[in-house]
């Protein structure tokens, strides 16, 4: 029968008491003969050395907490249906980039004491944002789960993309966590599903819950989910908190019309939404707030349409900035967001530059003496 959240602080306590001993007594071969000095550092030395075995397993969590942007906010355990011990709790990222977290739990059995390791239930924790975790554990006992590896990722958040839609309050007989997912995205979006914490009337965290995944959501397309919480805990939960979407990385495309789609891969430490075409000007549009106070850069690649291509980055209805550059298949954007939300604007991504109207004169005349020579020419051969 696996046991409930013990406490480490009884051992840390305990190891700390042996430190100190051992402090105490090299301090006290200094102030002795020769031999006696020498004699009480032999006996120092295995104990100093049990309490550095002894600490190595204990001060893991403190080994790997160093980031305090992204800690643990909630814990608490329970045994399930199966008898296996459930420790769940939620990850809060402070930070200003979004990051992959991993959870570690120490778990002691019959056969001694291992580190389990398990993901948050979102992949990714966007700046400001909480994702719940969970572990089961066939046998043994565990002590208080910690943060053992943090890892910033891609940084570009599409805000809009998929709009979630449910209530907080647990629903029905099972207490279910229920709602929908609408595609608000130009393109499919691939294995979706929805998580969040079960939390009981006085906001305790009971369990932390999944709903069944969704393996493709189309288009503008809206579907349902459902989470259930585990049967130990179900009569307790009130509502739910904490939600969130994990999807896989889309190829992102956008609807030019026509048949035509236009490829684009973004990159910013930023939140994007409203990413749309817009035909009047053949650009790439969306809103953009960036992450850090100060602003900061963005990058994006599109397919090259022509060699004459000619792309203009505008920012709030203002020619900004960038580097652009092309390899002759794809080209390369870069430029900087100032601190804010800022309307950009990609013009001619999928064509070729006009050209002006006096050029379009010019070309015109030109072609017409063209034609008059030609004329001129058949009617003196004859």
């Amino acid at each position: 029968m696996p046991a409930i959240l013990k406490s480490l602080g009884c051992r840390n306590f305990r190891l700390a008491v042996q430190a100190t001993a051992i402090q105490q007594l090299i301090s006290l071969s200094i102030y002795k003969s020769p031999i006696m000095s020498y004699r009480m550092q032999i006996l120092a030395m295995p104990a100093l050395a049990l309490v550095v075995i002894l600490s190595f397993s204990t001060s893991a969590a403190a080994a790997y907490s160093a980031d305090d942007s992204v800690k643990i906010i909630a814990r608490s355990s329970f045994v399930d249906s199966q008898g296996k011990l459930n420790v769940v709790g939620t990850v809060r990222n402070t930070g200003a980039l979004p990051v992959q977290a991993i959870v570690g739990l120490e778990v002691q059995d019959e056969n001694g004491i291992r580190i389990e390791q398990q993901p948050t239930y979102g992949r990714v924790i966007r700046p400001l944002n909480d994702s719940p975790f969970k572990f089961v554990i066939d046998s043994g006992t565990a002590g208080h789960p910690f943060i053992a590896d943090v890892k910033e990722v891609d940084p570009t958040h599409i805000t809009d993309m998929i709009i979630l839609n449910y209530t907080s309050m647990a629903a029905g007989e099972e207490r279910a966590f229920v709602g929908t997912v609408k595609n608000n995205a130009p393109f499919d979006i691939y294995n979706v599903s929805v998580f969040a914490s079960a939390r009981s009337e006085n906001a305790t965290q009971l369990d932390s819950v999944r709903s069944n995944v969704i393996p493709v959501l189309r288009a503008s397309e809206e579907q349902p989910f459902i989470a259930i919480t585990d049967t130990a805990v179900k009569s307790r939960v009130y509502y739910y908190s904490c939600a969130g979407l994990d999807f896989d990385n889309p190829i992102t495309t956008i609807d030019a019309g026509g048949g035509k789609l236009v490829a684009y891969d973004l990159n910013a430490a930023a939140q994007v939404s409203a990413i749309r075409y817009e035909n009047e000007t053949d650009s790439i549009a969306f809103e953009i707030r960036p992450y850090s106070p100060t602003g900061g850069p963005i990058s994006l690649m599109i397919p090259q349409a022509s060699q004459d291509q000619t792309v203009t980055v505008m920012l709030d209805g203002q020619l900004h900035e960038s580097s652009i550059r092309d390899d002759g298949k794809t080209i390369y954007i870069d430029f900087f967001v100032p601190q804010g939300e800022h309307q950009v604007q990609i013009q001619r991504v999928t064509s070729m530059p006009e050209m002006p109207s006096a050029m379009l004169g010019l070309a015109a005349l030109t072609a017409g003496v063209l034609v008059a020579a030609k004329l001129k020419a058949a009617f003196k051969i004859r």
